[in-house]
């Protein structure tokens, strides 16, 4: 019984969540989480071995993609030589919802889950325009050719750039229930260390 239970949920389609109350499909909304986090989580794999490595990354609209560097050797490049399939997760903490049962706490957040295909770069002109469009992201009050010098040839020489195909994504939510949680003790929003 339990064996069937588990093949339900391993087998479903990728963007279905379990939760559906939870689900977010508004495209703009998942897009706009897409670009403003700050970095993601990529899981890759090698035969039964899943590795999770995380990376800074820059989402093109036009090219429904995730750029990202890394060295031009190392697991998480040998990983996707032998399997392009790829999944890549964003997370937004919110407080802590707290509730007269412990077991009743829970975290507010916003999530993306995407499922796709990574590929090793090989076209100078989309490598630099994705490095370029890191720099843009993560340093956006810096001017190239003024505050630093331009993307050098020998600089790209030493890095790998990837690009994520999305194939599917998924959004998720999890936001405060006034009904849920006006139970014996009001609802005291606790910020989560590090923010």
């Amino acid at each position: 019984m339990m064996e069937n239970s588990h093949l339900k949920h391993a087998e479903k389609p990728l963007a279905q969540v379990r939760l559906k109350k939870d689900q977010v499909e508004d495209q703009h909304w998942i897009m706009e989480m897409v670009e403003s986090c700050a970095y993601g989580s990529l899981g890759s794999m090698y035969k039964q071995q899943p590795y999770v490595t995380p990376v800074t990354y820059v989402y093109s609209r036009e090219m429904h993609s995730i750029f990202f560097h890394g060295a031009k050797t190392g697991r998480l490049r040998a990983n996707i030589h032998f399997n392009d399939r790829v999944s890549f997760s964003l997370v937004k903490a919110g407080d802590v919802f707290s509730h007269a049962q412990a077991s009743e706490f829970n975290l507010g957040y916003q999530s993306v889950t995407i499922f796709g295909r990574a590929s090793l770069q090989e076209n100078i002109i989309t490598i630099r325009t994705a490095l370029e469009a890191l720099l843009k992201k993560y340093a956006p009050n810096m001017t190239p050719g003024i505050d630093y010098q331009d993307i050098q040839d020998n600089e790209i020489a030493k890095t790998s750039v990837y690009q994520i195909k999305i194939q599917d994504w998924t959004g998720k939510q999890q936001v405060y229930d006034p009904d849920f949680y006006s139970g014996a003790f009001p609802f005291v929003p606790v910020p989560v260390d590090g923010r």
